[in-house]
């Protein structure tokens, strides 16, 4: 996981005391959550400081004590997003049942999220925009953490190594290219489960 004081510390460049106090750390946290709600419904380019203090119910002088910048905050919210879609999956695999259940359920938990997020979204391009250019290393980080996630559990049910890494790295990029073309939740659903089904062995 994404340790929060520390990557605050990072953009303050100091880690003082009151920079990791709990009260920071959950007014911090505070922010990113309210900042998310404002980005989804406005998009990088239309979402401001003043519109992200007033979200979190705070002035603007108590957010830039947070945050340098818009791009920072959206930063923080990109590392918020990639813990949760790493959990998700993570949660998924872990169930009981069916190895292909678990995989598609896995996949599935992860664009979800996404697609609620932000591919529902009128201003997703702006959003996946800005994660290209301020966000990109935490999703890559998250992606590859995801995609290990899936060889390990096809590993473990007999797959061999290597056929299992290019399963999971096939499978994660089909379910990427699904979801972006998927016109409902539902719809994204189905088709992952049917890829997941079509690719992988019905295993326990």
């Amino acid at each position: 996981m994404i340790n929060r004081s520390v990557l605050q510390a990072l953009e303050t460049k100091e880690l003082s005391a009151e920079s990791i106090s709990p009260v920071r750390v959950a007014r911090r946290l505070k922010v990113v959550q309210a900042a998310e709600a404002v980005f989804a419904s406005h998009g990088f380019r239309g979402t401001s400081m003043e519109a992200i203090a007033e979200a979190a119910g705070m002035s603007k002088v108590t957010l830039y004590g947070y945050f340098r910048d818009k791009e920072a905050v959206f930063t923080a919210v990109a590392a918020h997003l990639a813990d949760r879609l790493k959990h998700a999956a993570e949660a998924a695999l872990a169930q009981d049942g069916a190895v292909s259940d678990r995989v598609a359920d896995a996949l599935i938990a992860k664009q979800s999220i996404v697609y609620h997020l932000v591919r529902c979204s009128a201003h997703a391009a702006d959003l996946f925009h800005a994660k290209d250019a301020h966000a990109a290393a935490f999703f890559a980080a998250i992606d590859r953490d995801i995609q290990d996630r899936l060889a390990d559990v096809l590993t473990q049910v007999g797959h061999a190594p290597d056929a299992a890494s290019q399963a999971a790295r096939i499978l994660f990029a089909a379910a990427n290219g699904i979801a972006a073309e998927a016109m409902s939740a539902e719809h994204l659903a189905e088709d992952i489960r049917a890829l997941v089904s079509a690719m992988v062995a019905q295993r326990r």
